[in-house]
């Protein structure tokens, strides 16, 4: 009856050094978890900054296409021709009058 008391306390022991061995593996495995969801957490955030300036970026350089379109569009009437002909050729329609300001050299 000693023997098998013996026995049954030493399976105890087994189980008591198991199951602690087992919680530290646990507490481990969780901490790396919670580890690992703080950085991906820092990165998320970092990367939907990215994502917000690429927006703004993408916004700007599509309302600059637009404005390149119509410009196009607009390259062959004659608004566009006077406008052209006024800003590089400094060329007047009949009956306007140029003022050149004294102080402004070009």
């Amino acid at each position: 009856m000693h023997i098998i008391l013996c026995r049954r306390e030493a399976r105890r022991v087994r189980f008591k050094k198991t199951s602690l061995l087992t919680k530290l593996v646990i507490f481990a495995v969780a901490i790396y978890a919670l580890v690992t969801l703080v950085r991906l957490q820092d990165r998320i955030t970092e990367i939907n900054r990215e994502v917000s300036s690429l927006e703004q970026q993408v916004l700007y350089a599509e309302q600059e296409y637009a404005l390149v379109e119509q410009d196009l569009e607009e390259l062959g009437s004659d608004k566009s021709v006077k406008k052209i002909a006024r800003a590089r050729l400094g060329m007047v329609e009949a009956g306007e009058i140029i003022f050149h300001d004294a102080d402004m050299q070009n």
